[in-house]
């Protein structure tokens, strides 16, 4: 009740506004590759300490939600991490970290893509399966590009199903399984083992921010976008724990590990057509909801960018009555299909939960830096979350701590040279586009 009050939520259209934002932050994080980075944690973290992994990357997570909220709530209508980046850190160090951020949507996009694809090819023939997967992506694709409302309620519908349909598989495991009582105590014993665990839980979150770009009226940063960041990040919690505890209750932990389809293996131990039939319609519709909301995200990005004259014109074109940005969502899906055949190279495959947990540690320590940036400032327009620095510092320091410990690893040789190709890259993209500035500018 304090909390209804707190946030002046007292009407059922609050809660009903609450409760759609919050499905359009659960859809970007439920997806299949969520479900390959969980069996990732069992690694690093069992029972208690596994449990406890997903509580600190979700009390993180509830700080960067609300860093988030705040910051977006100063730039109404904009782009938020390009626009408080680049007034918190300067338009050079803003632009790379825009450019990171679509590449590691990409990255994710192209990576449920593939398992998708790999778990169709074990349940139907090869083609069949490559033609029902193309058919929906590009389904998808084309509803975008009909507009916002549509892609919008599809996303509602898209993740109230799958979010339902994966407690019912996690029910459905607990009940047809005896506990292994050894695999429900912590085996952890060194820190290290658990701060490994914490960025790749961390990355069960990923992407509950972006339902801040469908928040239009500036209001709702002060009584709608809390409260539902916060509800989503505990669902999130609650989902991917239950699932957890059904894949330790069912499976034997050895056999978790690099497993990349643990939902897959989870039906299949449980020799139910019921729970076949529910996996394939999770990943169906899971795969779908991510492309969905990064597609729509990392297009305005775009968008956003050439409309600055920071990439070429040819991304700012809109295109039919709704004015859709068309250019940029045929790239951004273009790279997600590109990105997917290359997630079968082993060396690639092998260092995924590696490599997606930096990115998401290491952007959302930006996001945090930004905001103890911004909070200085004299100009203290927008929506003030009851957030203090010296919460918000620690989380910050802790992100960029876990990140370069994943980053130093001796163990993450290949990783370390994706990262640094990556870094590389990005930099002559950037001096490329900064040259490309300054000769307009001459001009």
């Amino acid at each position: 009740m304090r909390l209804r009050s707190f946030y002046g939520v007292s009407s059922l259209k609050h809660a009903l506004e609450i409760l759609k934002l919050s499905a359009i932050a659960i859809g970007m994080a439920i997806t299949i590759s969520c479900n390959t980075i969980l069996v990732s944690l069992f690694s690093f973290a069992t029972g208690s300490q596994l449990i406890l992994a997903i509580v600190i990357a979700g009390g993180c997570m509830a700080v960067i939600a609300l860093c988030f909220a705040e910051l977006s709530s100063k730039f109404p209508g904009a782009i938020g991490i390009r626009a408080f980046t680049k007034v918190a850190f300067g338009n050079q160090f803003s632009l790379a970290v825009s450019l990171f951020y679509v590449l590691m949507v990409a990255l994710i996009g192209g990576l449920e893509v593939y398992l998708c694809h790999l778990l169709l090819q074990q349940l139907l023939p090869p083609a069949l399966a490559l033609g029902l997967l193309l058919a929906l992506v590009l389904t998808v694709l084309y509803i975008n590009l009909c507009g916002y409302e549509l892609s919008l309620q599809l996303q509602i519908f898209m993740t109230l199903s799958v979010a339902s349909m994966m407690l019912l598989l996690s029910g459905m495991a607990m009940q047809t399984a005896q506990v292994i009582n050894h695999q429900l105590v912590a085996n952890v014993s060194e820190s290290h083992d658990l701060l490994n665990a914490i960025p790749r839980a961390l990355f069960l979150f990923i992407g509950i921010e972006w339902a801040i770009m469908h928040v239009s009226r500036h209001q709702s940063f002060r009584r709608i976008v809390p409260v539902a960041l916060l509800f989503a990040v505990l669902i999130i919690a609650i989902l991917y724990t239950n699932f957890a505890m059904a894949l330790a209750h069912k499976l034997e932990i050895g056999l978790l590990q690099g497993d990349l389809l643990p939902h897959l293996s989870l039906a299949r131990a449980m020799q139910s057509e019921s729970a076949k039939f529910l996996v394939i319609v999770i990943s169906l519709l899971a795969v779908l909801s991510s492309f969905n909301v990064g597609l729509s995200g990392a297009a305005r990005i775009l968008y956003s960018l050439a409309r600055e004259r920071e990439l070429p014109g040819w991304f700012a074109q809109l295109h039919g009555d709704r004015f859709i940005p068309r250019n940029a969502m045929l790239v951004i899906a273009l790279a997600v299909l590109s990105i997917a055949p290359l997630m079968q190279i082993q060396a690639l495959n092998s260092c995924l939960s590696q490599l997606l947990s930096f990115h998401l540690s290491l952007v959302y320590a930006c996001v945090l830096f930004a905001w103890l940036q911004m909070r200085r400032r004299k100009d203290q327009r927008g929506v003030r979350q009851h957030m203090h620095p010296l919460l918000v510092l620690p989380c910050a320091v802790f992100l960029v701590v876990i990140s370069m410990g994943v980053l130093l690893d001796p163990a993450n040789q290949v990783m370390r040279w994706i990262v640094f190709s990556e870094m590389a890259a990005l930099t002559g993209v950037c001096l490329y586009l900064f040259r490309l500035h300054f000769r307009k500018v001459e001009g």
